[in-house]
C-alpha cells in the first residue's frame, strides 16, 4: 500500500467521478484506474461500486475511508513538522496558552514574531495549565505560554519572560470597593471565589493564604477568569486574579495585596530533555530577546 493510493483512493470517493479526480491530482485517468485496482487486490475487498458511468462507495469504501483521510493527514503533518526541523523561517509552531495570558501577552509577541518571519505558522491551542503541561509530556505541543507557579521549569526548558501583578478584586458595592489596597490576612473573613483546585492559578492563591495565616473560604470555583470575574461583579465573592482584558467594564474594584507579593511570572516551556523543532527554538530565541527589557 503506498501513499499515492490512498491520496488517490481519497479524491475519487469525494468526487465520485475518475475523470474529476484525475484532473485534480494530474494523473492519467488509466493510471489512476490501475492504482485503484491495485489497492483493491492488496485489501482483498472492492472499495467502490461500479454501475456504468457512475460510481460510489462501496461499504468496505466507506469504512475504509476516515482511516485513510486520518493517515494523510497525519502524514502531512508530519511533513510539516520535518520542514520545520529543517528550515527554521518556514515551520509551524505548536503553542499552548493559558486564556489569562490570550488577551495580554501572547497578541503581542506573535505579532512581533510575524512582522519578522512571516512564513512561520502556529498551531494554537487554548488551554488550562495542567492540560498544557499533559500536552508537553505526550509531544502534542512544542512549546507552551504558562506560569511557573508549579516551579516544574527551569533553565533547562524554561525562558521567563514576563512577571504580572495580580491584583484583589470585588463587586463596586462591597466594603472592599472603599480602599485601593488591602492586606491579604485582612480578608480571611470574606467569601471567595477562584479557580478549580487543580489549577495552578488556584494552588498558587492557597499557599498565598496560608502564608497569611487563614484557609479561605471558597463558594464558587470556575475554570477562567471571564467566568471568576463575572461571579465577582453579582457580590458572589471576592478573589485575586490577573489583569485580563475586559475586566474594567464588569462593576468590579481592583485593588492591591498589600502584604504580599502577589506576582506571577510568566515564560515559554517546552519539555524536558526534548529537541525542539528550528522554527520552535527561533521563536524562544526571538521571543526572548524582545521581551528580556519587561521582565
Amino acid at each position: 500500500m503506498e501513499m499515492h493510493q490512498l491520496r488517490y483512493f481519497k479524491e475519487i470517493a469525494e468526487l465520485k467521478h475518475y475523470g474529476k479526480a484525475a484532473e485534480r491530482l494530474h494523473v492519467s485517468q488509466p493510471a489512476l484506474t490501475k492504482a485503484i485496482h491495485k489497492l483493491e487486490d492488496e485489501l482483498e475487498v472492492p472499495l467502490f461500486n461500479r454501475t456504468g458511468r457512475s460510481i460510489d462507495s462501496s461499504s468496505y469504501g466507506r469504512a475504509f475511508l476516515p482511516y485513510v483521510e486520518r493517515a494523510l493527514k497525519e502524514l502531512e503533518q508530519g511533513r510539516k513538522r520535518l520542514q520545520g526541523m529543517k528550515n527554521p523561517s518556514t515551520g509551524t509552531v505548536r503553542l499552548a496558552f493559558l486564556q489569562s495570558i490570550g488577551t495580554t501577552l501572547l497578541p503581542t509577541i506573535l505579532r512581533d514574531f510575524r512582522q519578522v518571519y512571516p512564513a512561520v505558522s502556529f498551531d494554537l491551542v487554548q488551554c488550562s495549565s495542567k492540560e498544557a503541561l499533559d500536552l508537553l509530556e505526550r509531544g502534542d505541543i512544542d512549546l507552551c505560554l504558562i506560569t511557573n507557579f508549579s516551579h516544574t521549569f527551569d533553565v533547562e526548558n524554561w525562558v521567563p519572560l514576563k512577571r504580572e501583578q495580580l491584583y484583589g478584586y470585588c463587586a463596586n458595592a462591597h466594603e472592599l470597593a472603599v480602599s485601593d489596597g488591602w492586606p491579604l490576612a485582612q480578608l480571611a473573613a470574606y467569601d471567595f471565589v477562584g479557580f478549580k483546585d487543580e489549577q495552578l492559578m488556584q494552588q498558587q492563591f492557597v499557599k498565598w493564604c496560608r502564608e497569611a495565616g487563614f484557609m479561605p473560604k471558597m463558594v464558587f470555583q470556575g475554570t477562567d477568569v471571564p467566568t471568576v470575574a463575572g461571579l465577582i461583579s453579582s457580590d458572589l465573592g471576592i478573589s485575586i486574579l490577573p489583569y485580563y482584558s475586559g475586566l474594567e467594564a464588569l462593576p468590579i474594584h481592583r485593588f492591591t495585596i498589600t502584604d504580599m507579593d502577589c506576582t506571577r511570572d510568566i515564560g515559554l516551556a517546552w519539555k524536558r530533555g526534548g529537541v525542539l523543532t528550528a522554527s520552535a527554538q527561533l521563536f524562544v530565541d526571538f521571543t526572548s530577546r524582545q521581551q528580556n527589557n519587561s521582565f
